[in-house]
């Protein structure tokens, strides 16, 4: 199991939209919970979700699938992760339906084998027989960090044109797109041990053996896979909102158990991750238990330092 926590500070951006409203195309937001010093209160902050951040990482994963020559299917290497949703997607992939709950297991390796996204990404199939195969890559929201009275996040509308000189009646278009500028946490989880192994009940199928083989590859595209997410290149509107985004800190754990990182809302979250980690091995008897840490904030830590995302790559790797 890895699990990590990250903090961007990521200046005019417009990653996530959510809807135009008359000429304004809005950012995400959602409320939050935080403690200030006259108690909890609720504000709306701005947000890059889960779903945009999980889409990025998949697509670079396909990316990466092909280039190691592993499976992955039409639609995902066209960047449509509908992941065999229904019997059309299903028949044209050339894979047969379950027939009943006892071919599940057969089903569920058939599409793996398919796409490596699917393995990792997870997918429900909506057909008379349902199946599904629970995403080994979770990711949550992007939010500001809630420290203190003031959480560090601000939204605001640019004003724009778009002028046609040339036209006979030199029309203007005007826009407005909210951009916003926060220090970011993030939290992920990649439950790389369940990479390439089924988790449909039953006895061992007849392709098991061929998924088998692929497992180790498997793997290390998926913990490839994190350092998009690692160096930010996620998020829509890019082409004329590149933000202006840099990596202050990350705790990454590495463990043969469960186990969770703090969220990134305090400047002693690294040493407070390392901490505990340290307790959950001996509650849970776990052997494996390694802390990578990225700092340019000058905070508490506990770990092996690693000077940035190329490297803490490398060390996932070995």
């Amino acid at each position: 199991m890895i699990g990590g926590t990250v903090r961007f500070l990521v200046n005019v951006e417009s990653l996530n939209g959510v809807e135009s409203v008359g000429n304004l195309t809005r950012h995400r937001t959602a409320p939050v919970v935080l403690r200030s010093s006259s108690g909890y209160v609720v504000r709306y902050v701005p947000t890059v979700s889960g779903e945009a951040l999980a889409h990025a990482y998949q697509t670079f994963l396909a990316e990466l699938a092909v280039k190691e020559s592993l499976p992955v299917s039409k639609k995902t290497r066209e960047g449509e992760l509908t992941k065999f949703a229904d019997d059309d997607f299903v028949k044209a992939e050339d894979v047969t339906p379950p027939k009943d709950e006892g071919d599940m297991r057969r089903f569920e390796v058939d599409v793996m084998l398919k796409d490596v996204v699917a393995d990792v990404g997870g997918f429900l199939y909506a057909g008379s027989r349902p199946v599904r195969r629970s995403s080994r890559i979770s990711i949550g929201y992007m939010i500001p960090v809630l420290q203190g009275d003031e959480v560090p996040a601000q939204l605001e509308a640019q004003f724009h044109v778009r002028y046609a000189v040339t036209s006979p009646k030199e029309k203007q278009a005007i826009y407005n797109v909210e951009i916003a500028s926060a220090l970011y946490t993030l939290s992920f989880l990649l439950d790389d041990e369940n990479v390439a192994v089924p988790s449909s009940p039953g006895q061992k199928v007849k392709r098991e053996e061929e998924l088998e083989g692929q497992s180790e590859k498997r793997r290390e595209v998926a913990l490839k896979a994190l350092y998009n997410i690692l160096s930010g290149d996620f998020g829509g509107k890019r082409s004329r909102f590149l933000p202006s985004a840099e990596l202050k800190s990350a705790v990454v754990v590495r463990t043969d158990f469960p186990f969770v990182p703090e969220p990134g809302h305090s400047d002693d979250y690294v040493v407070r991750t390392a901490e505990r980690v340290e307790k959950a091995a001996a509650i849970l008897g776990g052997k494996t238990k390694q802390v990578y840490v990225i700092d340019r904030e000058g905070l508490k830590k506990k770990g092996t330092e690693v000077v940035n995302q190329e490297e803490l790559v490398e060390m996932l790797l070995k």
